[in-house]
């Protein structure tokens, strides 16, 4: 079983964050079906309206039909980590909170019986950006190492970044994800996040941006 520690993070540790890999690979993607129809209203206006004003005549309604739903691709895709180094830079200048999860060092026996110590690794790390007029954080990075993922170390992560926004009196925290990004939408809906939004115009690239949400009053 994999041991490790969690702590706030340095400067000194930034190096060793960027080496963590953000990728990922999904067989699935959320895809978003739209449809607009033209509703015309079956009410009728009011008798006792003026004659003098005329027939009272109630605009149309336009109704919206928006339907998400996961969709296995023919192959497995390879996406790269969402944001580069410079941008993860950029993005911890502006983070309230960036916790980290670590190995336990440990000792052992080489050839010679002489004990040497094995340094610790930072296996991930989880971002907060504060929003406090709203009362919210963002999650605003989180990647673990390829080799320790499945491992509690997410998970880990993400409830000692639930408990530090609860502490700090916060009353939900929000994670944007891309559509494409099935595994972190697995992985927060289990973590009782749930869907509460989507923008069609979020990012350059013109993909859909979805938005989860885990209310905190339960927390307290």
């Amino acid at each position: 079983m994999l041991k490790f520690k969690l702590r706030a993070a340095d400067l000194p540790d930034m190096a060793s964050c960027l080496e963590i890999d953000g990728a990922y690979v999904t067989n699935q993607v959320w895809q978003m079906e739209q449809r607009f129809e033209r509703i015309e209203p079956d009410v009728p206006p009011p008798k006792s309206r003026s004659k003098i004003l005329g027939k009272t005549t109630l605009p149309a309604l336009n109704e919206f039909h928006i339907s998400l739903r996961p969709s296995r691709l023919p192959r497995p895709l390879a996406v790269p980590a969402p944001l580069d180094e410079q941008q993860l830079l950029a993005q911890w200048k502006k983070t309230d909170f960036l916790l980290l999860a670590e190995t336990l060092p440990e000792t052992m026996l080489n050839e010679l019986g002489q004990e040497s110590c094995i340094p610790s690794e930072i296996l991930g790390y989880i971002g907060l950006t504060l929003d406090a007029p709203r009362h919210l954080a963002w999650v605003s990075s989180m990647a673990v190492q390829l080799n320790h993922r499945r491992q509690g170390v997410g998970k880990a992560l993400l409830a000692e970044a639930l408990q530090w926004s609860d502490r700090n009196r916060l009353r939900s925290v929000m994670v944007e994800l891309q559509t494409k990004n099935y595994p972190a939408i697995q992985f927060i809906q289990k973590n009782s996040f749930f869907f509460c939004g989507y923008n069609s115009t979020y990012y350059p690239t013109r993909e859909i941006a979805l938005f989860f949400g885990l209310r905190l009053e339960r927390l307290s």
